[in-house]
């Protein structure tokens, strides 16, 4: 079995993020997703709930610093 695959398979079933096996191997994350889609035809199901779970996390936090933010101007004002 060549790297590829290897790499492919462990995406499948180490429960591992593409992050974590791509640094692991030294190999790119695009890659590890472009390989993914040429496999596949698709993005694999799984990341896309990591990353959908990520990105509302992020929303959240960027919303709960934009108050704080806007809360510490407003105090520096008066």
């Amino acid at each position: 079995m060549d790297l590829r695959n290897q790499i492919l398979e462990r995406v499948k079933t180490s429960g591992k993020s593409i992050a974590e096996i791509s640094q692991e191997h030294g190999i790119g994350k695009t890659t590890i997703y472009e390989w993914l889609r040429e496999s596949t035809g698709e993005a694999p199901q799984r990341d896309l709930i990591k990353l959908e779970k990520e990105n509302k996390e992020l929303k959240q936090i960027i919303g709960e610093l934009t108050v704080q933010m806007g809360r510490q101007q407003k105090k520096g004002w008066q």
